[in-house]
Protein backbone atom coordinates (compact mmCIF):
# COMPACT_ATOMS: atom_id res chain seq x y z
CA UNK A 1 0.00 0.00 0.00
CA UNK A 2 1.27 3.43 -0.96
CA UNK A 3 0.19 6.43 1.14
CA UNK A 4 0.49 10.02 -0.08
CA UNK A 5 -0.16 12.75 2.48
CA UNK A 6 -1.41 16.01 1.01
CA UNK A 7 -0.90 19.31 2.82
CA UNK A 8 -4.58 20.19 2.56
CA UNK A 9 -7.80 19.45 0.66
CA UNK A 10 -6.67 21.45 -2.38
CA UNK A 11 -3.44 19.49 -2.72
CA UNK A 12 -5.36 16.24 -2.24
CA UNK A 13 -7.59 17.24 -5.15
CA UNK A 14 -4.55 18.01 -7.31
CA UNK A 15 -2.92 14.66 -6.57
CA UNK A 16 -6.16 12.78 -7.13
CA UNK A 17 -6.85 14.62 -10.41
CA UNK A 18 -3.36 13.81 -11.66
CA UNK A 19 -3.84 10.15 -10.72
CA UNK A 20 -7.21 9.96 -12.49
CA UNK A 21 -5.96 11.71 -15.62
CA UNK A 22 -2.79 9.65 -15.70
CA UNK A 23 -4.67 6.36 -15.58
CA UNK A 24 -6.90 7.41 -18.47
CA UNK A 25 -3.96 8.61 -20.54
CA UNK A 26 -2.23 5.26 -19.98
CA UNK A 27 -5.37 3.30 -20.93
CA UNK A 28 -8.01 5.33 -22.82
CA UNK A 29 -10.66 2.58 -22.51
CA UNK A 30 -10.14 2.41 -18.75
CA UNK A 31 -12.89 0.60 -16.82
CA UNK A 32 -13.19 2.62 -13.64
CA UNK A 33 -15.62 2.88 -10.77
CA UNK A 34 -15.61 6.59 -9.99
CA UNK A 35 -16.39 8.31 -6.68
CA UNK A 36 -19.05 10.71 -5.50
CA UNK A 37 -19.37 12.80 -2.36
CA UNK A 38 -17.64 15.83 -0.94
CA UNK A 39 -14.02 14.66 -1.22
CA UNK A 40 -14.11 14.01 -5.00
CA UNK A 41 -15.88 17.30 -5.70
CA UNK A 42 -12.66 19.34 -5.63
CA UNK A 43 -10.96 16.68 -7.76
CA UNK A 44 -13.59 16.90 -10.50
CA UNK A 45 -13.39 20.69 -10.46
CA UNK A 46 -9.60 20.50 -10.82
CA UNK A 47 -9.94 18.02 -13.70
CA UNK A 48 -12.47 20.25 -15.46
CA UNK A 49 -10.12 23.24 -15.18
CA UNK A 50 -7.16 21.24 -16.51
CA UNK A 51 -9.22 20.02 -19.46
CA UNK A 52 -9.12 23.52 -20.95
CA UNK A 53 -5.32 23.72 -20.93
CA UNK A 54 -4.16 20.09 -21.04
CA UNK A 55 -7.02 17.95 -22.36
CA UNK A 56 -7.41 14.22 -21.80
CA UNK A 57 -9.52 12.03 -24.08
CA UNK A 58 -12.09 10.43 -21.76
CA UNK A 59 -14.44 9.37 -24.55
CA UNK A 60 -13.59 5.66 -24.48
CA UNK A 61 -13.79 5.19 -20.71
CA UNK A 62 -16.16 2.64 -19.14
CA UNK A 63 -17.51 4.50 -16.11
CA UNK A 64 -19.04 2.45 -13.30
CA UNK A 65 -20.57 3.55 -10.02
CA UNK A 66 -19.14 2.72 -6.61
CA UNK A 67 -22.47 2.86 -4.80
CA UNK A 68 -25.77 4.70 -4.90
CA UNK A 69 -28.96 5.36 -2.99
CA UNK A 70 -32.25 3.72 -3.95
CA UNK A 71 -35.72 5.28 -4.05
CA UNK A 72 -37.20 7.24 -2.43
CA UNK A 73 -33.84 8.80 -3.34
CA UNK A 74 -33.71 9.97 -7.01
CA UNK A 75 -34.53 7.19 -9.48
CA UNK A 76 -31.67 8.29 -11.74
CA UNK A 77 -29.16 7.78 -8.92
CA UNK A 78 -28.39 10.20 -6.09
CA UNK A 79 -24.61 9.81 -6.41
CA UNK A 80 -24.79 9.30 -10.17
CA UNK A 81 -26.34 12.77 -10.45
CA UNK A 82 -23.11 14.19 -9.06
CA UNK A 83 -20.94 12.07 -11.36
CA UNK A 84 -23.03 13.13 -14.35
CA UNK A 85 -22.97 16.82 -13.39
CA UNK A 86 -19.40 17.17 -12.17
CA UNK A 87 -17.61 14.76 -14.53
CA UNK A 88 -19.60 13.29 -17.41
CA UNK A 89 -21.16 16.63 -18.42
CA UNK A 90 -17.81 18.01 -19.57
CA UNK A 91 -15.63 14.89 -20.06
CA UNK A 92 -17.52 13.75 -23.19
CA UNK A 93 -17.48 10.08 -22.25
CA UNK A 94 -19.52 8.17 -24.83
CA UNK A 95 -22.90 7.49 -23.21
CA UNK A 96 -22.53 3.81 -24.14
CA UNK A 97 -19.72 3.70 -21.58
CA UNK A 98 -21.90 4.94 -18.71
CA UNK A 99 -22.69 2.13 -16.26
CA UNK A 100 -24.84 3.50 -13.44
CA UNK A 101 -26.77 1.26 -11.07
CA UNK A 102 -30.44 0.80 -11.97
CA UNK A 103 -31.50 1.90 -8.51
CA UNK A 104 -35.22 1.74 -9.24
CA UNK A 105 -35.08 -1.90 -10.36
CA UNK A 106 -37.92 -4.05 -9.05
CA UNK A 107 -35.43 -6.78 -8.06
CA UNK A 108 -32.31 -5.14 -6.64
CA UNK A 109 -30.59 -8.46 -5.97
CA UNK A 110 -30.94 -9.43 -9.63
CA UNK A 111 -29.78 -5.97 -10.73
CA UNK A 112 -26.66 -6.25 -8.56
CA UNK A 113 -25.93 -9.73 -9.89
CA UNK A 114 -26.19 -8.35 -13.43
CA UNK A 115 -23.83 -5.51 -12.47
CA UNK A 116 -21.26 -8.07 -11.29
CA UNK A 117 -21.65 -9.96 -14.58
CA UNK A 118 -21.17 -6.74 -16.57
CA UNK A 119 -17.91 -6.11 -14.73
CA UNK A 120 -16.75 -9.68 -15.34
CA UNK A 121 -17.67 -9.54 -19.03
CA UNK A 122 -15.28 -6.65 -19.65
CA UNK A 123 -12.47 -8.42 -17.80
CA UNK A 124 -12.88 -6.67 -14.44
CA UNK A 125 -12.39 -3.12 -13.24
CA UNK A 126 -9.05 -1.49 -13.91
CA UNK A 127 -9.46 1.07 -11.13
CA UNK A 128 -11.83 1.68 -8.25
CA UNK A 129 -11.47 5.20 -6.84
CA UNK A 130 -13.50 5.99 -3.75
CA UNK A 131 -13.62 8.05 -0.60
CA UNK A 132 -13.55 6.79 2.94
CA UNK A 133 -16.61 7.40 5.11
CA UNK A 134 -16.45 9.00 8.56
CA UNK A 135 -16.77 5.58 10.20
CA UNK A 136 -14.24 4.26 7.64
CA UNK A 137 -16.87 2.46 5.56
CA UNK A 138 -15.70 1.66 2.06
CA UNK A 139 -18.28 2.39 -0.64
CA UNK A 140 -21.49 1.56 1.25
CA UNK A 141 -19.96 -1.41 3.05
CA UNK A 142 -20.60 -0.44 6.65
CA UNK A 143 -18.51 -1.68 9.60
CA UNK A 144 -19.14 -5.33 10.34
CA UNK A 145 -19.67 -6.48 6.75
CA UNK A 146 -17.82 -9.53 5.49
CA UNK A 147 -14.77 -9.12 3.28
CA UNK A 148 -15.97 -11.70 0.73
CA UNK A 149 -19.24 -10.04 -0.33
CA UNK A 150 -20.04 -8.87 -3.85
CA UNK A 151 -22.26 -6.13 -5.25
CA UNK A 152 -25.55 -6.10 -3.37
CA UNK A 153 -28.34 -4.04 -1.79
CA UNK A 154 -27.53 -2.72 1.70
CA UNK A 155 -29.00 -0.53 4.43
CA UNK A 156 -26.94 2.38 5.60
CA UNK A 157 -26.46 3.24 9.24
CA UNK A 158 -28.37 6.26 10.53
CA UNK A 159 -25.03 8.01 11.10
CA UNK A 160 -24.11 7.55 7.42
CA UNK A 161 -27.44 8.98 6.26
CA UNK A 162 -26.95 11.99 8.54
CA UNK A 163 -23.42 12.47 7.18
CA UNK A 164 -24.68 12.52 3.57
CA UNK A 165 -27.13 15.26 4.56
CA UNK A 166 -24.28 17.47 5.83
CA UNK A 167 -22.87 17.83 2.30
CA UNK A 168 -23.03 21.30 0.75
CA UNK A 169 -24.79 19.86 -2.30
CA UNK A 170 -27.91 17.76 -1.78
CA UNK A 171 -28.89 15.81 -4.91
CA UNK A 172 -32.41 14.93 -3.75
CA UNK A 173 -34.07 12.84 -1.07
CA UNK A 174 -31.70 10.76 1.07
CA UNK A 175 -32.57 7.39 2.58
CA UNK A 176 -30.94 4.31 4.08
CA UNK A 177 -31.59 2.03 1.06
CA UNK A 178 -28.52 1.66 -1.13
CA UNK A 179 -26.61 -0.59 -3.50
CA UNK A 180 -22.84 -0.95 -3.43
CA UNK A 181 -19.85 -2.68 -4.91
CA UNK A 182 -18.88 -5.33 -2.38
CA UNK A 183 -15.49 -5.52 -0.72
CA UNK A 184 -14.68 -8.60 -2.83
CA UNK A 185 -15.59 -6.66 -5.99
CA UNK A 186 -13.36 -3.77 -4.96
CA UNK A 187 -10.49 -6.09 -4.07
CA UNK A 188 -10.74 -7.76 -7.49
CA UNK A 189 -9.97 -4.46 -9.25
CA UNK A 190 -6.46 -4.11 -10.61
CA UNK A 191 -5.94 -0.91 -8.62
CA UNK A 192 -7.76 0.83 -5.76
CA UNK A 193 -7.32 4.53 -5.02
CA UNK A 194 -8.71 5.80 -1.72
CA UNK A 195 -9.28 9.52 -1.22
CA UNK A 196 -8.96 10.87 2.30
CA UNK A 197 -8.59 8.82 5.40
CA UNK A 198 -6.43 6.61 7.59
CA UNK A 199 -6.64 2.81 7.43
CA UNK A 200 -7.14 1.05 10.78
CA UNK A 201 -7.47 -2.60 11.64
CA UNK A 202 -11.12 -2.77 12.71
CA UNK A 203 -12.94 -1.22 9.77
CA UNK A 204 -13.99 -2.37 6.28
CA UNK A 205 -11.19 -0.37 4.64
CA UNK A 206 -8.61 -2.51 6.42
CA UNK A 207 -9.10 -5.16 3.75
CA UNK A 208 -7.16 -2.91 1.39
CA UNK A 209 -3.93 -3.70 3.20
CA UNK A 210 -3.99 -7.00 1.29
CA UNK A 211 -4.48 -5.37 -2.12
CA UNK A 212 -1.37 -5.59 -4.35
CA UNK A 213 -1.87 -2.09 -5.78
CA UNK A 214 -3.57 0.36 -3.45
CA UNK A 215 -2.94 4.10 -3.29
CA UNK A 216 -4.27 6.13 -0.36
CA UNK A 217 -4.30 9.93 -0.77
CA UNK A 218 -5.05 11.60 2.54
CA UNK A 219 -5.43 15.17 3.69
CA UNK A 220 -2.73 15.70 6.32
CA UNK A 221 -4.11 19.13 7.11
CA UNK A 222 -7.39 17.63 8.32
CA UNK A 223 -5.75 15.13 10.64
CA UNK A 224 -4.66 15.82 14.24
Amino acid sequence: MQVLIAADADELAEIAADAFRGRVRARPDLAMAVPAGRTPRRMYARMAALQHVDPVDYSRMRVFAVDDLCPPAPADGYFWRQIRTEFLAWAKVDAEGWRPFTVDATDLDAMCAAYERAIAEIGGLDVVMLGLGPNAHLASNEPGCAFDVGTRPVRLLDSTVRYILTDDVIQGEVCERAVTLGLATIMAAREVIVLDGPITADVPASVLRAHPRCLVITDGGARP
